[in-house]
């Protein structure tokens, strides 16, 4: 059973070797590690350079998506990981990983728990979140309103080729969609109750830089996701309610970032596209998660 890791990367070098050391001690040997890198001009592709084991192919790409295509192409491994270069591997999954697709050639899928770490004043990374495997009926919730834990998933070669990878009209939602797929085709997937995986939230992050904002790009991006699911005729019944609420959780989020902000013209435009979308639906979600996100809505008003 050969594991095939696939590490997208762009002027990394302050981080990229000990993403590449995570896979490197691993507990299991039939592993290639394989970076796309995009082009990086900081010292990235030196630091690459003390790891001869690694399969590099540095080149101009269009986005992260792109760099995954092209490197689920290029694997030789029936099992694939993807691991960004800010992130890590928890010690000594593989051998749970590999022994788990041996046991069980059904599956086609792989699900393990994830971290979120943070690095405090002394320079520690500590865990500021952790979130759980993702179980067999919960895989749309959180591919869409929940966390989707993406790179702490395994994927048989086979499914990736499948689902025709990752629609690279998206700079950020991709990997969402990738599960969305899975769960509308029934993919057969199974998961193991223990860390797989631990992301870095810094400054430079792509999606975890720490700013608590509902008008960030990714944002737009996942609502443009929802709305594209939302237009197709032919979901079911459950799928369409479950993406609605998800839309209606986005256009929320969108609105209190809004009137933080004063701007009261978007809060409006925001309720009347979450109207527009799940007219039914959205007051309950909306009065839901401003109850949930009010201590933070207060915070905010006094510190004005």
């Amino acid at each position: 059973m050969n594991l095939s890791i696939i590490t997208p990367c762009l002027n990394r070098a302050g981080f990229v070797a000990e993403a590449v050391e995570s896979v490197l001690h691993q507990d299991y040997s039939e592993v290639e590690h394989i970076i796309m890198d995009g082009g990086s001009t900081d010292g990235t592709l030196e630091v690459l350079a003390r790891y001869p084991h690694l399969r590099v192919f540095s080149q101009a790409d269009e986005g992260i998506y792109d760099a995954l295509n092209k490197g689920v192409r290029l694997a030789d491994g029936e099992v694939i990981g993807f691991l960004n270069s800010d992130d890590l591997y928890e010690a000594d999954i593989f051998g749970s990983v590999a022994q788990t697709f041996q046991d069980h050639p059904e599956i086609e899928a792989l699900s393990g728990g994830a971290s979120i770490l943070q690095e405090d004043s002394k320079g520690k990374w500590t865990s500021l979140a952790a979130f759980p495997c993702i179980p067999q009926n919960e895989l749309l919730i959180r591919a869409t309103q929940g966390a989707p834990i993406f790179n702490a998933w395994f994927f048989r070669k086979s499914l990736v080729d499948r689902l025709a990878g990752f629609d690279t009209r998206y700079l950020y939602v991709a990997d969402r969609d990738f599960l969305i797929h899975m769960a509308f085709q029934a993919a057969r997937y199974t998961g193991l109750e223990r860390d797989f995986y631990h992301y870095r939230m810094h400054p430079r992050s792509y999606t975890l830089s720490g700013r608590d904002s509902g008008e960030d790009e990714y944002v737009f991006e996942s609502r443009e996701l929802a709305e594209r699911y939302l237009r197709q005729k032919n979901i079911s019944k459950e799928a369409r309610r479950v993406i609605k609420a998800w839309h209606s959780q986005i256009t929320t989020e969108q609105i209190l970032t809004a009137r933080r902000a004063g701007a009261y013209r978007r809060v409006l435009n925001y309720m009347l596209v979450g109207m527009q979308h799940n007219p039914w639906g959205w007051p309950r979600v909306f009065v839901s998660k401003f109850f949930e996100r009010l201590p933070f809505f207060l915070k905010d008003a006094t510190n004005r």
